[in-house]
This record gives C-alpha cells, sequence and structure tokens, in this order.
C-alpha cells in the first residue's frame, strides 16, 4: 500500500510521454518507472507507441489521439520521422485528397507502431543525403515534423512505391515546379526499389 502512495496519479503524466519523463516523477529510479509502466500497460491504461521504443500515450476512452498528439508520439520514438507521399501533399494543399493513413519515413527498420492510421516506411540511408542535398524538404513542418516537399512526395512514392498517393486527377500539378521534381526523381533514382 505504502508503494502506490509514491506512483505518480496517470492524469498528472502528459499525454504522450516516455519512461525517462515517468522516472524523473518517481523516488525509486528506473526499476521503479518500469513497474508501474508495467501494471499501466497490463491494465490497458497506457500503450506503447511501438515495441522496444520507451514511450507510451495515455488511452482515454472515446478519445482518439489527435494529429499533434500522433506527430509528438512519432517525433519522441522516431526522432527522424519525416511526413510523405499524399499526406505530405494534403497537408501542403497540393493535394484534394485525405489520407486515410498518415505516411512517413524513418531513418529506422523498424516500422511496427501502434498508433492507428500511421504507415511508417523505412528509408535507406542515402535517402537521408539525397533529401538535403537536393531540398527535398518542405519549409513548412506539422507541429514540428518535418514534410517532403510536394515534388519530393512524388518523386519518392514513385521511387519506393510503398505509399499512399491520390489519385493523379487528386494533385494540383500546377503547383508542383517541373524543374524541380525532374531533379528530385533523378537523386532517388539510384535508390530506387527494384534497382
Amino acid at each position: 500500500m505504502e508503494a502506490d502512495v509514491m506512483v505518480p496519479s496517470l492524469d498528472s503524466m502528459p499525454r504522450i510521454f516516455s519512461l525517462s519523463d515517468l522516472k524523473q516523477q518517481l523516488p525509486g529510479g528506473r526499476e521503479h518507472a518500469l513497474d508501474v509502466t508495467l501494471r499501466w500497460l497490463e491494465a490497458g491504461v497506457i500503450r506503447q507507441v511501438a515495441p522496444e521504443r520507451p514511450v507510451f500515450y495515455r488511452v482515454i476512452a472515446g478519445e482518439p489521439l489527435s494529429e499533434a498528439e500522433v506527430l509528438q508520439a512519432l517525433m519522441r520514438t522516431f526522432p527522424s520521422v519525416v511526413i510523405v507521399a499524399g499526406s505530405a501533399l494534403w497537408r501542403q494543399g497540393v493535394s484534394t485528397q485525405q489520407d486515410n493513413t498518415l505516411e512517413c519515413a524513418i531513418a529506422e527498420p523498424v516500422t511496427d507502431c501502434n498508433l492507428s492510421h500511421v504507415g511508417l516506411h523505412s528509408r535507406p540511408a542515402g535517402w537521408w543525403s539525397v533529401m538535403r542535398q537536393v531540398g527535398g524538404l518542405s519549409a513548412e513542418g506539422r507541429f514540428g515534423v518535418t514534410m517532403l516537399s510536394p515534388e519530393m512526395a512524388v518523386a519518392d512514392a514513385a521511387a519506393f512505391r510503398d505509399v499512399w498517393m491520390p489519385d493523379r486527377d487528386g494533385i494540383d500539378w500546377n503547383r508542383l515546379s517541373t524543374a524541380r521534381l525532374s531533379t528530385a526523381t533523378e537523386a532517388l533514382a539510384p535508390l530506387r526499389t527494384g534497382n
């Protein structure tokens, strides 16, 4: 009973939190934080964002995570996360078709994720260099998460073919630069799936 007095209230934790965040609120350190986390997981009041990653979110009945919370959870779990494909196009107003799954690329080979409506896609190490070299990242982000530029989103989807894209008629091609699209396509050619 005394040990429970030392457990912080789940309501006192932010909606997205890490094991380190919990550990800071407990006198017993890492082992105590692990014990509390396991109890909360078993009770179903929290979920882990991804296997083997110490980032969690509070489960609140009838209240799914907002897009800002999903992106915060992804950033804390996968710091390399970038919004790609149709998800980047819609969020930048280049597509009239909204995604059902938030398409994201990460540097890590692990793509398991417990967040509903999120698709994680691993990209090779060279991909990140290409993004920097050709300016493939958009100047505007979404709740702190980087997005591909519209041209790079199209080129990346064509190169890797593992993401959702809107129908051709759903893309405002007038907002895309043919020169930047060509540069992005050429830069990704050596990384294309199936090469």
